[in-house]
C-alpha cells in the first residue's frame, strides 16, 4: 500500500488510511502477555516493566495509572515477564535499573492480549542508548514503534518550517515530512499487525505531531497579539485555516480514539486554537462547551478530565462553575471518580 499522507493537501485523511475491510478490534477474551528480555554482552542492569493500566496520562489523570512489573524469573541474562489475564491493549515501557536513575529503553509501546515477544537488548557506543530487536508472535507493531525514533532522527532532508516569517502557514513543512515517514513505516509493517494496532499507531502519530503544530501556532498567534498586530494575527489565522484541513475521525473506531495516548490532548489543543482564532483569547468556558459537543462519550469525558488537569489553574473564577457542570456531564465511571477528587 502506498503512503497514506498527501502532503500537498492535508495532514491526514483517516477516511483514506482506513483499510477497506471492517475493523477487527482485539477480542476481550483474557490472554496472557509474555516478554522475554535478553541482555547481550555489556548490559548488566536488571530490566523491569511499567504498565500503564489506565492509559498514558502524562498529567496525572489518576493516582493509580501505572504498575511496576518485575521479571517472573530469569535464566542467566534472559528475563521473563508474564502479564496474566490481559483483556485489552495497554501501553508499557521497558526500563533498566540504574545507580542514580533508571533508564527507559522502550517508551510507551503498546501490547495486545496474547502477545509473546522476545526483546534483545544490545549496548551501543552511546551511554544509556541501546539497540533493541523484537521477534515473536505479533512483533511487527513493536518493530514499527521502535523504528519511529530512528526514522525522525536520521532524516536529513531539509524542508520549510511550519510557519514563515510573513505570517503564513507552509503546508509542505517538516511536520508533514515526519508524518509521512512514520505513516510509511506503519504501512511497511501493516501485514504483521492487527487492525487495532494499525489504527492506534496512526492515531498516535496524528495526535503527537498535530498537537505540536497547534501548540506552535498558538505561540505565533499570541506573539501577534502581544505586538498588537491585528493584521498579522488575522493573516496567520486565515493562512492556517485555509491550508490545514483535517478529517480525523472517519472510519476510526471510537475505542481506538479513546485509547490513544495522544489524541485527547491533541483535540483539546485544536479546540483551544480555534477559540483563540475566533475570540483573540482563550476563553475556557467556551473551550469546555465545545468539548462537551464531542459525540464520542468516553473520549469527551477523557478530554474534560484532561482539560482540568492541564488547564484548570487558568479557569480562574469559572473553575467552580465548570466543575459543577462537569460532574453532571461526565458519565464514564473512572473519570467521574477523578472529578470527585478535584
Amino acid at each position: 500500500m502506498n503512503s497514506i499522507l498527501n502532503i500537498t493537501s492535508t495532514l491526514v485523511l483517516l477516511s483514506v488510511i482506513t483499510k477497506a475491510n471492517q475493523v477487527i478490534v482485539t477480542s476481550p477474551v483474557k490472554k496472557n502477555v509474555v516478554f522475554e528480555v535478553v541482555l547481550e554482552e555489556g548490559v548488566s542492569s536488571k530490566p523491569f516493566l511499567v504498565v500503564y493500566e489506565k492509559g498514558i496520562n502524562p498529567y496525572g489523570l489518576s493516582n493509580t495509572t501505572k504498575t511496576e512489573i518485575q521479571p517472573k524469573f530469569n535464566t542467566g541474562n534472559a528475563y521473563t515477564f508474564e502479564l496474566k489475564d490481559q483483556s485489552k491493549p495497554l501501553y508499557f515501557s521497558l526500563l533498566l535499573t540504574g545507580y542514580l536513575m533508571d533508564v527507559t529503553i522502550a517508551r510507551e509501546f503498546h501490547f495486545e492480549p496474547g502477545d509473546h515477544i522476545k526483546i534483545t537488548v544490545r549496548k551501543t557506543d552511546v551511554p544509556n542508548i541501546y539497540d533493541l530487536d523484537f521477534s515473536g508472535r505479533a512483533s511487527g507493531k513493536y518493530r514499527c514503534q521502535n523504528e519511529f525514533l530512528y526514522a525522525v532522527e536520521t532524516d536529513t532532508v531539509k524542508v520549510s518550517p511550519e510557519f514563515t516569517k510573513d505570517n503564513q502557514y507552509h503546508k509542505d513543512n517538516q511536520s508533514f515530512r515526519y508524518t509521512n515517514l512514520l505513516y510509511d513505516l506503519i504501512e511497511k509493517y501493516q501485514p504483521e499487525m492487527s487492525d487495532y494496532s494499525y489504527h492506534l499507531l496512526h492515531t498516535d502519530v496524528l495526535g503527537s505531531i498535530g498537537k505540536y503544530i497547534f501548540s506552535d501556532l498558538q505561540v505565533k498567534l499570541f506573539d501577534q497579539l502581544s505586538k498588537k498586530d491585528t493584521a498579522g494575527f488575522k493573516a496567520l489565522a486565515k493562512s492556517f485555516s485555509d491550508k490545514y484541513k483535517l478529517d480525523f475521525v472517519s472510519n476510526i473506531p471510537d475505542g481506538v480514539l479513546c485509547d490513544s495516548k495522544e489524541y485527547a490532548l491533541f483535540l483539546i489543543e485544536k479546540i483551544r486554537t480555534m477559540v483563540l482564532i475566533d475570540f483573540a483569547t482563550v476563553n475556557y468556558p467556551i473551550v469546555y462547551e465545545r468539548i462537551k459537543k464531542v459525540n464520542n462519550t468516553v473520549l469527551r469525558d477523557k478530554m474534560i478530565i484532561t482539560l482540568f488537569k492541564c488547564y484548570g489553574d487558568r479557569f480562574h473564577d469559572d473553575y467552580g462553575t465548570i466543575l459543577f457542570d462537569a460532574r453532571s456531564v461526565v458519565k464514564t465511571k473512572e473519570f467521574k471518580e477523578i472529578l470527585k477528587s478535584l
